[in-house]
């Protein structure tokens, strides 16, 4: 629980409640900040290292290329 007047924060078993006087905080700036929080729980949650993401790259790359190569051909 927290004393601020702009925000109130409250926490149970499964969720934080987050309540934001409207007044304090742009929806849109506030949509990009949980958007932000939401990735950035994404990537430490994630199993890729470096050399795989690389590797997808290099993948998705190729893959692409060959398709736009086969339309220049045309």
């Amino acid at each position: 629980m927290s004393n601020n007047p702009y925000y109130n924060l409250s926490v149970d078993d499964q969720t934080i409640i987050i309540k934001i006087d409207k007044t304090a905080i742009d929806y849109q700036q506030l949509t990009q900040l949980l958007n932000y929080l939401e990735l950035n729980s994404i990537s430490q949650r994630s199993q890729f290292t470096e050399e795989v993401a690389a590797e997808l790259a290099d993948e998705i790359d190729s893959t692409v290329w060959s398709k736009v190569k086969s339309k220049l051909d045309k």
